[in-house]
């Protein structure tokens, strides 16, 4: 038996040096996991999504595999990633080479990673965010709601504002790591992500800078960069792009028709959660501020009318609306260098941007300093 696995072994290596792979181990353990669990693995190889399981038993379970450079993956329980539509419960890893270990004093909660270089970089990140973590799983996802609790509208809002709160919280520490780990995988993957985040594009632009050249020249440092590019495209300062589009009754629209009044040119899709989630946000303003000089001109980019013209239905807006029906290669959609929405740009009566990406209270406050009256 012994000679057998020791000729898997080796075979295993020749075969990944012969295509340049590298063979990770993972072993795991959890006090609380229960025999018959199933823990599964998640990553993309070559922009392919696999999907390994396994059964745990005595608290216990293991993945071997190969991948050809360090891989970001992730470890569920009993959660099939496919096919969940909530995640409650997971711990991110680096399939790297060497035995990477997982220990929690729970299930996969609270779990501590080590063994290779990459994770126990990874778990100095995830100490310095284990405070935020423990404060997000105290406070009940809206999305989670029973129906009681979604009709309670005060604790719908307030729950989405403390979430937001720690999100802000977790992507400064986060991004502060990168700046002082600029040499890196984990700092690649935090400014990957976060350069998704319109919010956050320019300081990630500035931690960019520090990578090492090697990490820059990867297809996620690639990416990185190239969103940068676009977010430049259109800054505070500049005169905003006119443009001509069709509204939801098939008339033609012009941004600059809006001149001599404030706009605030917003980009959502009926398919966009946060998008229709802000959509509260920007009707109070909307209906605040509407008689005083300012509107809202938002850009869907949809791709299916009738999705469009429910979404708006459903949400009750009633300001001006248009879409080319041409999702992210629409004209305008790539000419303002939208990565991600929701994203808005609010112009001023000259119609030059004064201000870009405000949602929630910053918009609520940017209005109030313009209008000179209390936020609401």
């Amino acid at each position: 038996m012994a000679t057998k696995l020791l000729y898997i072994i080796c075979f295993l290596f020749s075969m990944g040096n012969a295509f340049g792979q590298t063979i990770f181990t993972i072993s795991g353990y959890g006090k609380k996991i229960q025999d018959g669990d199933t823990i599964y693995l998640s990553y993309l190889e070559k922009g392919k999504h696999i999907l390994e399981s396994t059964t745990a038993i005595n608290e216990r379970f293991s993945f071997t595999g190969m991948v050809k450079h360090p891989t970001k993956a992730n470890i569920y329980r009993n959660e099939n990633p496919g096919l969940a539509g909530f995640i409650t419960e997971s711990v991110s890893i680096y399939l790297e080479p060497g035995d990477i270990k997982i220990i929690s004093p729970d299930t996969l909660t609270g779990a501590e990673i080590s063994g290779t270089p990459l994770n126990d970089t990874l778990q100095l990140l995830h100490s310095q965010l284990a405070i935020v973590w423990e404060r997000m799983r105290s406070i009940k996802d809206p999305d989670l709601f029973d129906e009681t609790e979604k009709r309670d509208t005060a604790l719908l809002h307030r729950n989405r504002r403390e979430l937001d709160k720690a999100f802000y919280e977790r992507a400064d520490i986060e991004l502060a790591f990168a700046n002082q780990y600029p040499n890196t995988y984990v700092s690649l993957d935090i400014l990957h992500q976060l350069s998704r985040n319109n919010t956050y594009i320019f300081k990630v632009e500035k931690v960019y800078n520090k990578l090492a050249e090697s990490l820059k020249n990867t297809d996620k440092g690639k990416t990185i960069n190239e969103r940068i590019q676009k977010k430049s495209q259109v800054m505070s300062g500049m005169k905003a792009i006119d443009f001509s589009m069709e509204d939801t009754d098939g008339k033609i629209i012009n941004l600059s028709e809006f001149e001599g009044k404030y706009v605030l040119l917003d980009f959502w899709a009926s398919w966009c959660g946060p998008c229709r989630e802000e959509h509260a946000n920007l009707i109070n303003a909307y209906q605040h501020y509407w008689d005083r000089g300012f509107t809202i001109l938002s850009v869907s980019i949809d791709t299916d009318k009738n999705k469009w013209m429910e979404a708006i239905e459903k949400d009750g807006i009633t300001w001006t609306q248009v879409s080319d029906l041409q999702g992210n290669k629409g004209d305008v959609y790539l000419k303002y260098g939208i990565t991600s929405i929701p994203a808005n740009f609010l112009i001023d009566p000259d119609g030059v941007v004064i201000a870009k990406d405000l949602k929630g209270d910053f918009l609520k406050e940017e209005l109030a300093k313009l209008f000179l009256t209390p936020p609401q």
